[in-house]
């Protein structure tokens, strides 16, 4: 079930046990449902996460960098769905994520990214993205035929 579904869901039942209840338990039923789908408003649902992303190691799979806003990066950390983050922006970073993508796509590797235990995020790319090495030109067989 997608995330969309199941707030919708929530609000529906929320709805239902408010026009079932009447007034004084429409009020409880709200608080109750308020409650219990609390935990929801964290799912990011197309924005970013409001939380930095777990210290280990991820593979970009998008990044836009906006000057002295923010950095959006798409993490895959590998143990489920990608997410979506907002890094702070510093120069450096940046200047980091920057480089690493322009080697990337040069190279047609990757970029990944190393989140520290005291937040700062470090760029830089990896491997070759499973590209093949060229094939070497084997010089034509010359078949002599029999006259």
């Amino acid at each position: 079930m997608t995330h969309a579904i199941t707030l919708w869901l929530a609000f529906v039942l929320a709805a239902g046990a408010i026009a079932w209840f009447g007034t004084k338990r429409q009020a409880i039923a709200f608080t109750i449902v308020a409650i219990a789908t609390a935990p929801a408003t964290l799912l990011p649902l197309g924005h970013p996460a409001i939380t930095a992303p777990p210290a280990g190691h991820y593979t970009v799979l998008g990044a836009r960098i906006d000057v002295n806003e923010a950095i959006y990066v798409l993490l895959d950390g590998g143990d489920g769905a990608p997410r979506y983050y907002r890094l702070p922006y510093t120069t450096g970073t940046a200047n980091n994520l920057q480089n690493a993508l322009d080697g990337a796509a040069g190279n047609g590797g990757s970029v990944g990214m190393r989140q520290g235990e005291e937040g700062s995020p470090g760029f830089a790319e990896e491997g070759t993205g499973g590209r093949e090495e060229p094939k070497r030109v084997e010089p034509q067989a010359i078949i002599g035929g029999v006259e």
